[in-house]
């Protein structure tokens, strides 16, 4: 949404569904909202020397099932045990595993000033991962070697700072 050249918003919804996880867990429900304010184009701002300066955010979440097929599921091999019909563990399903969910924050500033001679963006990020896909090691006497659980968080965060600037601008020489 734009409203007036000066205020964005945008909101968006998806459900997800994947195979790569038992019926009762295949769903997932990701979401996004944004937003930015151009302050440079209200009448109260007053600094000839800044073409444009922006304030954004938003916060939205992404769905993660990049594991292999059919892993809630247990699975065997036959195989001949002394001329008999045997079964052998292939691998030990977990009916439980589900999406993993990674959710990002991000706020930040973008500028322009000085008649474009410099450019730019300050952001603030952080990003937490939900109930991680994780393959479990487990001891190869019990028959397999490891199973999938959706095992603990992990977050991080940071700064990161963009700068452009045109050092050179002349008619047959740019130097950016």
């Amino acid at each position: 949404y734009n409203y007036d050249s000066k205020y964005f918003g945008s909101v968006s919804y998806r459900r997800d569904a994947s195979s790569r996880f038992k019926k009762e867990h295949q769903w997932g429900n990701f979401w996004s909202i944004g937003g930015a304010w151009l302050i440079s184009k209200e009448d109260f701002f007053n600094a000839p020397w800044v073409n444009t300066l922006k304030l954004k955010g938003s916060v939205g979440s992404q769905g993660n099932d990049k594991i292999g097929d059919y892993l809630y599921a247990d699975s065997y091999n036959v195989v001949n045990n002394d001329n008999q019909v045997a079964y052998q563990w292939r691998q030990k399903g977990a009916d439980d595993i589900t999406w993993e969910t990674n959710t990002n924050w991000n706020f930040g500033l973008e500028f322009d000033i000085f008649k474009g001679r410099l450019s730019g963006s300050l952001d603030y990020f952080y990003r937490k991962t939900s109930d991680m896909l994780f393959s479990l090691n487990t001891p190869p006497s019990i028959g397999y070697t490891s199973y999938f659980v959706n095992l603990g968080d992990m977050s991080n965060a940071g700064v990161e700072l963009t700068l452009n600037s045109q050092l050179i601008n002349k008619d047959k020489f740019k130097w950016d």
